[in-house]
């Protein structure tokens, strides 16, 4: 089936975007799909043009005026109207593009694999997703999951219903339209705005109620993952650099100096080089955080957890092997992870 691959950046998001799509490439150089860049004229950074040969010519610049989509939504505090863009891609896109993968510009690519979301039963659903932090966090137990299983329950969420990560989605097209996705969710965020703090990604969810296909993190490796030694296990196709500072931003960053080497590396022999200016001494981790009792208890349970979950791509398991379940993680581990 033919499928577009979209990245959807405003003017700050952008070299970080077409970043992701070159480390895509890296990691599958006959990638098979359409690489489109969809963004309003003024988000274009200048050197565009300059990018690599081999590289540009994979990428479809797509410029266009969203104001005709997106006009009756506001944005907020970090969000910028960008967020609002993947919700509008059924309207803007070909109709020979059966299936839609939405990237986020915060993602990099490290092991081939991306392509395969072109392929996946969906099993009527409109979109695949990966679970959130905001639904994972429970396996924690902490302060912060207790505020995002009230923020979920404000969203009409009860605590079994699997809250996704929006981005990235495979989006199966004809299911996107039949349910009025598009239209339902714009709804929801122009009648009720301060209901969805995390904007298009919350109303999704309230809007679909579980009812998404899931993807194992190896599509969508975010947050506290980064901190819990599960990398060699899981094995990420997709990393994704969910808070803030982000590693491109090279005099704040705090975390591992690998990914701000990789985005500097890059940026150095881009048409962005300012990008690649870094302090003398920067303030980066040359190892992850170390791995605390808390975060052991909490990689344990998480790993119980997503063993014992169904993947659309496939069952996760690790080397090392994860600790049988306790009770208290058996019971979490028999919710339902998606409600068809």
């Amino acid at each position: 089936m033919q499928t577009a691959y979209c990245f959807t950046p405003d003017r700050a998001f952008f070299p970080p975007a077409v970043r992701a799509i070159a480390s895509l490439l890296q990691a599958e150089p006959d990638f098979p799909h359409e690489i489109l860049l969809i963004c309003e004229p003024g988000d274009v950074t200048p050197g565009f043009d300059k990018l690599a040969r081999l590289l540009r010519d994979r990428i479809t610049l797509v410029t266009l005026d969203f104001a005709r989509f997106d006009g009756s939504l506001r944005a907020r505090g970090r969000f910028s109207r960008a967020v609002f863009r993947r919700l509008f891609l059924d309207a803007i896109l070909p109709t020979r593009f059966k299936r839609i993968v939405s990237v986020d510009s915060d993602m990099l690519i490290v092991r081939p694999g991306l392509s395969r979301l072109a392929d996946f039963d969906l099993g009527g659903r409109p979109l695949a997703a990966a679970y959130d932090m905001i639904f994972l966090m429970d396996f924690k137990g902490d302060s912060l999951a207790r505020q995002f299983q009230l923020a979920r329950r404000s969203l009409g969420l009860d605590f079994a219903t699997p809250y996704f990560n929006a981005g990235l989605m495979a989006i199966d097209r004809a299911a996107w339209r039949a349910q009025r996705l598009t239209e339902r969710v714009v709804k929801a965020l122009r009648d009720d705005p301060k209901r969805f703090p995390f904007m298009e990604q919350d109303a999704l969810n309230a809007t679909l109620r579980g009812r998404f296909a899931p993807l194992s993190p190896r599509f969508n490796f975010m947050g506290d993952f980064f901190l819990l030694d599960l990398e060699r296990g899981i094995e990420p196709i997709v990393l994704h650099f969910v808070n803030s500072p982000k590693p491109w931003a090279l005099s704040e960053w705090r975390g591992e100096a690998r990914f701000a080497k990789a985005y500097r590396d890059w940026f150095a022999t881009s048409p962005w080089p300012n990008w690649a200016k870094a302090p003398a001494e920067p303030p980066w981790r040359k190892t992850r955080p170390p791995l605390t009792r808390l975060r052991k208890d909490f990689a344990r349970r998480l790993s119980n957890f997503l063993t014992q979950a169904g993947f659309i791509d496939g069952p996760l398991s690790f080397a090392d092997g994860a600790a049988e379940p306790d009770a208290a993680s058996r019971r979490r581990s028999s919710r339902p992870t998606a409600r068809g």
